[in-house]
């Protein structure tokens, strides 16, 4: 039996190495929004941890005010649950 291989032509190749340069591309950009979405994952999770750091502080505290400790607790829980619909579990695509 002959070993017989195709020759590829240089509009083939050059076809196909468009073709990859176009799947790199969309990966690239794939990969750019997961890094994107990664900051600000962790830019919500600092944020929150801060505030219940700040919550841990002041309930050791002599002169606390129920008040603020109160609104500071609903506005963590806001922000949190309107990170959480909207970032992960995108409700707004299921509505």
């Amino acid at each position: 039996m002959e070993n017989k291989q195709k020759e590829i032509t240089d509009g083939e190749m050059l076809e196909m190495s468009n073709h990859l340069k176009e799947l790199y591309d969309k990966k690239e950009g794939e990969v750019e929004k997961l890094k994107e979405e990664n900051l600000q994952l962790k830019k919500v999770i600092l944020s929150c941890y801060g505030v219940v750091r700040l919550l841990d502080q002041q309930s050791n505290n002599i002169l606390l005010d129920p008040e603020t400790n109160s609104y500071m607790v609903e506005a963590l829980r806001s922000y949190w649950s309107t990170f959480v619909e909207y970032e992960i579990i995108h409700v707004e695509n299921i509505l």
